[in-house]
């Protein structure tokens, strides 16, 4: 029997054999009933020990390849002809993703409490009953220590039986969709891309309105009459506008009398630098028509992948009905539950609160000096502040720089002289370095 096997190749010879053998009985040539040599024949035959020759027949007759004759020896299994050859491997194409320089979703990792983490981490995977099956919708541990986190920072006012767990907001809402049968949607303009990318995937319809100095415009929710409409109110994204008092209770009031929900994605609130973060607009909602929805990329680190909504109670037994569940492993949910109920996120956000906070103030009064003819808003909340030079058109200059043009979030064309910044990832004098570079050339 000819077998070519490579001494030199990192492949295990028996696992060459193996796979030599088990190609010539697909083919048919070794037919059904032959017998094979023995393995102190081959073993000689190819030069190999005979542990070699024992460990690739076991594996054959594991997989039903070959089988013994007591006193007789190996032999083949009759089996369907499969005539296999290599195949040709087609080259997979990824769209190439161009990286801002200044990427809106980047933490400076500096900062992150990565030793209290592994602490965590230790004691919770040494928890072996963490290794079955939990509750689908997220663990109640998790769930009570997010309802209290909120309650006191946030003014959310909930049960922990509305509140589920997903591995992002994006998740989170594609079950939001399928739980009010894919209505058609109302988006802030400019606004959150990701909302767009999970329309688009799922085919529903969706309207835009505009987004004011104080966050989107009422009438225009009010004349489109859409069963769901998706606000960043306490800080609009990526405007940084931020939705007054008085326009809150309005949008309260036009999606109550209409019998249709708003979702409030709250995604970065805890970061506001002056005075403490406004209350969440479901605190004020009296009627049950908002979805709360916020994530722990920003408080803590992106890669958690933790992300917590809060649904009205109808919604609520509709997701215990339909089978819906979280996708969050067991063990990280019970360590960032241990992270809020210790304290530890409390501090956390306290910290970085001010270290963000100290870093824009900084970036934000450096380009004011170097630049008074920049204008800069959104700077007092969040991790990203908006800079526009009225009149100019610095869409050429962003795609050079790789720096964010506010135009790529919105329908319309009135962005173009204005780009975000994200301070997540940058050093204030790094941040001013670049922008230095981008607007030498504006």
């Amino acid at each position: 029997m000819f077998i070519n096997l490579d001494k030199e190749n990192t492949v295990p010879l028996y696992e060459q054999l193996y796979q030599d053998m088990k190609k010539k009985i697909l083919n048919n040539h070794l037919a059904g009933d032959v017998k094979l040599p023995s393995k102190r024949q081959l073993s000689e035959d190819l030069s190999v020990s005979m542990t070699t020759v024992e460990r690739a027949y076991n594996l054959l007759i594991d997989e039903n390849m070959i089988y013994t004759k007591e006193k007789s020896g190996h032999y083949v299994v009759p089996t369907e002809v499969l005539y296999t050859q290599d195949k040709k491997l087609t080259a997979i194409r990824i769209p190439k993703k161009r990286e801002s320089v200044l990427p809106l979703g980047k933490v400076d990792t500096s900062i992150v409490q990565n030793d209290v983490i592994k602490q965590l981490s230790t004691a919770v995977f040494s928890d072996l009953s963490l290794l079955n099956s939990g509750d689908k919708s997220g663990e109640a541990v998790l769930k009570e220590a997010i309802r209290e986190y909120l309650y006191v920072n946030r003014g959310v006012q909930c049960q922990t039986e509305q509140i589920f767990i997903g591995p992002s907001t994006e998740h989170l809402l594609e079950q939001v969709f399928y739980l009010l049968d894919y209505p058609k949607v109302t988006l802030e303009d400019p606004g959150y891309p990701t909302v767009k990318s999970v329309l688009n995937r799922l085919r529903i319809p969706y309207d835009t309105a505009p987004v004011e100095e104080d966050g989107i415009n009422i009438e225009t929710v009010k004349q489109l009459k859409n069963k769901l409409t998706h606000i960043t109110p306490s800080h609009q994204f990526p405007s940084g506008a931020v939705m007054s008092l008085n326009k809150r209770i309005r949008l309260l009031n036009a999606v109550s009398e209409r019998d249709s929900y708003l979702i409030e994605d709250d995604y970065d609130s805890e970061f506001r630098y002056t005075g403490r973060p406004l209350s969440s607009l479901q605190g004020l909602d009296k009627n049950d028509r908002t979805i709360y929805m916020n994530t722990f990329s920003k408080s803590v680190y992106p890669s958690l992948r933790i992300a917590v909504m809060i649904l009205p109670p109808e919604l609520a037994e509709k997701y215990f009905e339909s089978g819906l569940s979280c996708n969050v492993s067991r063990q990280m949910q019970h360590i960032v539950a241990k992270f809020i109920s210790d304290g530890y996120l409390v501090r956390h956000v306290n910290r970085v609160r001010k270290f963000y906070g100290e870093k824009m103030k900084n970036v934000v009064i450096d380009l004011k000096k170097r630049y008074p003819e920049v204008e800069i808003s959104g700077e007092h909340t969040g991790m990203h502040f908006v800079l526009r030079l009225p009149g100019a058109d610095l869409r050429w200059a962003a795609e050079k720089h790789k720096i964010i043009c506010m135009s790529a979030y919105s329908s319309a064309e009135d962005f173009n002289d204005t780009v975000l910044v994200g301070i997540g990832g940058k050093s204030a004098e790094e941040i001013v370095e670049i922008l230095d570079e981008f607007l030498g050339e504006v």
